[in-house]
């Protein structure tokens, strides 16, 4: 009987937060809208005259009309996150024995996409799926179309490593440094690969390359101290 290849070890499924708040987003002003609604009409339906009480109905339906749109298209842009982070998830599944992935890892300020740890070292991923094209700034900021984004990816791919370099020192001893990443799923980035201070931000295409840049930063040993403290932050 062929023995079954082993392959890196995943926790956690890509994407899954993202949908999650997705659908969040859209579900909320719509139940505040019902109640709305509801509250209205208990309140007014006895004692307020019918075409009254159909112009409250009415504004009422266009501010949930308003919402919901709003909604949907916050919900496009959850999802787009998703399938970016999906496809970036099943691009880590290449990564070889001994490497585990992490993904949606609780952080301070929202969950860490993607934390990879193997032999090659420890790494924090935040991706990306954006459309337009993005490239460097003189000031060694990303760009997208030549404008600066809302959240800026290399500001959270920090945060993010820093979280979880923090929280390895509070738990082990000789704790190993935490890289950041920020990666294109979208392959939008124009460089393809190209290091902004601290941060190497590539396109999708090239993540695996820079994940296994440099063999033996760290020991199998080491390797499984990691994970094992790390499985205890990925408990609900």
């Amino acid at each position: 009987m062929m023995q079954e290849k082993r392959r890196v070890e995943i926790h956690g499924i890509p994407g899954e937060t993202a949908r999650v708040r997705g659908l969040l987003r859209i579900l909320w002003p719509l139940l505040a809208a019902l109640f709305a609604l509801g509250l209205f009409l208990g309140l007014t339906f006895p004692r307020l005259p019918l075409q009254i009480v159909g112009i409250g109905c009415g504004v009422i339906a266009v501010l949930l009309g308003f919402s919901v749109r709003g909604g949907l298209r916050a919900l496009a842009a959850f999802f787009k996150g998703a399938h970016g982070e999906e496809r970036v998830g099943i691009l880590l599944m290449d990564l070889p024995a001994g490497c585990h992935v992490f993904h949606n890892l609780p952080g301070a300020a929202g969950d860490i996409d993607h934390v990879v740890v193997g032999p090659h070292g420890l790494y924090a991923i935040e991706t990306k799926c954006w459309s337009g094209k993005v490239t460097v700034g003189e000031d060694g900021q990303l760009l997208v179309d030549g404008k600066v984004p809302s959240r800026p990816p290399i500001r959270q791919a920090l945060r993010s490593a820093q979280v979880i370099g923090d929280y390895l020192r509070e738990r082990m001893e000789g704790a190993p440094a935490c890289v950041p990443v920020v990666c294109f799923a979208s392959e939008t980035f124009e460089p393809g690969r190209q290091k902004c201070g601290q941060v190497t931000v590539c396109n999708a295409s090239e993540l695996l390359s820079v994940l296994m840049a440099k063999e033996g930063r760290l020991s199998p040993n080491e390797v499984e101290r990691v994970v094992q403290v790390l499985e205890q932050k990925d408990e609900p």
